[in-house]
């Protein structure tokens, strides 16, 4: 499921990673606000542009941290860049080449690994453009060589987290498709050896009882008068115990149908941080073809809704209503942006519902979050299906 423009805000560093990049702002936010004062005073025109742009760095920074490739977040990048600029040409001498530290931290998130490295050369640009006007010294070059190495290194650190991050994701989904795929082939291991213990009971005891019933037939004719009312009795126990063989094997030979209640039960168990609660109706039959249809609905939902909604808790509901089958996936996760933008995930999800003369609709909903006591938004998918009637019966 590819909901990457409803993705919330979900940082991609450890907690004591976040609090050393605050704690790094910080240090170079009183060097240049220190600078600043120095040069222009401490409650000038200059200082005061200084000490808001330094505010809006931070917050562009742990907005950037989502690592959403959109719009906004190009811009809260350039905004980021043309702040470093800002700071190195109203305080030449301070230390905004460190800012662009933090800057270049967030870049491997948003663009290609081979590029990664040459932005280093925007990073550097406006420092050395405004030593150049003003005359390179000593300080000026141990800064360059000392920032530059800097940033060379959290380049480097945040294009191997990003390139683990890409792998646990991969590793994720193949996890799930090997766990899928061995609940299929339970399921084939399990109809074929129904499938031969039907075989077996058909070939063996249903031709012996078969067998049986005839000659107890024949045995009721020629037999006396005081024995006909005995074999006759027999013979019908024999005939409701061939009925019986026939009906067992019929349903042996009908392959397990999926079940939702039972995926749903696999998926809960695949992932413990979310507690997924189905409401499903004992009564309500599904065909194979819907079965599948939501159980991969399901199953992609909750694997949004644990990686990208930052929700412990979910709820499947499925009801029936004028010949109609509806299905909601609900979650307490955070909606980042609405309204979405459908990519390859939910294109092809659907068209899959289409397909089976279905309906799609994705909405927000509105919960309170319990600690904060703020309103937030989640996502809520709803998926409208024909009932179709199926039956199991087959006849050997």
């Amino acid at each position: 499921m590819n909901i990457a423009a409803a993705r919330p805000y979900q940082p991609r560093w450890f907690d004591k990673e976040n609090w050393a990049a605050m704690i790094t702002w910080l240090a170079f936010s009183f060097v240049q606000l220190r600078a600043s004062s120095n040069s222009h005073g401490n409650f000038s025109l200059e200082t005061i542009c200084i000490a808001l742009s330094l505010l809006w760095f931070i917050v562009f920074f742990l907005q950037a941290q989502s690592g959403q490739q959109n719009r906004n977040n190009y811009l809260r990048l350039g905004l980021m860049w043309l702040t470093i600029a800002i700071n190195d040409v109203l305080v030449p001498n301070g230390f905004s080449p460190g800012l662009a530290v933090l800057w270049v931290a967030l870049l491997p998130w948003f663009i290609p690994e081979r590029w990664v490295f040459w932005s280093l050369v925007p990073a550097m640009l406006p420092y050395t453009l405004m030593m150049a006007y003003k005359g390179f010294n000593q300080n000026a070059v141990l800064m360059l060589v000392v920032c530059g190495t800097f940033q060379f290194f959290a380049i480097f650190a945040m294009s191997k987290a990003r390139s683990e991050s890409i792998a646990r994701e991969a590793l994720a989904t193949t996890h799930q498709q090997l766990i899928a795929a061995q609940s299929r082939l339970s399921i084939q291991a399990a109809d074929d050896e129904r499938l031969r213990i039907a075989r077996d009971l058909h070939d063996s005891l249903g031709h012996h009882l078969t067998a049986l019933v005839i000659q107890l037939q024949v045995a009721e004719y020629q037999a006396a008068d005081a024995q006909k009312p005995q074999l006759a009795h027999c013979h019908q126990l024999a005939k409701q115990l061939l009925h019986e063989i026939r009906h067992a094997v019929s349903h042996l030979r009908q392959p397990l149908q999926p079940n939702l209640a039972e995926q749903c039960r696999i998926l809960a168990g695949n992932f413990p941080q979310l507690a997924l609660q189905c409401s499903i109706p004992t009564e309500l039959a599904l065909d194979p073809v819907s079965t599948a249809l939501l159980a991969k609905v399901t199953q992609e939902a909750v694997t949004n809704s644990a990686r990208h909604g930052n929700a412990n808790k979910a709820q499947v509901t499925l009801w029936q209503h004028a010949g109609k089958i509806y299905y909601r996936y609900v979650d307490n996760g955070v909606l980042g942006h609405w309204p979405l933008v459908e990519g390859n995930g939910l294109t092809g999800m659907r068209e899959r519902i289409e397909e089976a003369a279905g309906k799609l609709f994705f909405s927000q909903h509105e919960l309170t979050h319990s600690t904060l006591g703020k309103v937030q938004h989640a996502l809520q998918i709803d998926v409208e299906l024909p009932q179709v009637e199926f039956s199991n019966a087959k006849t050997t």
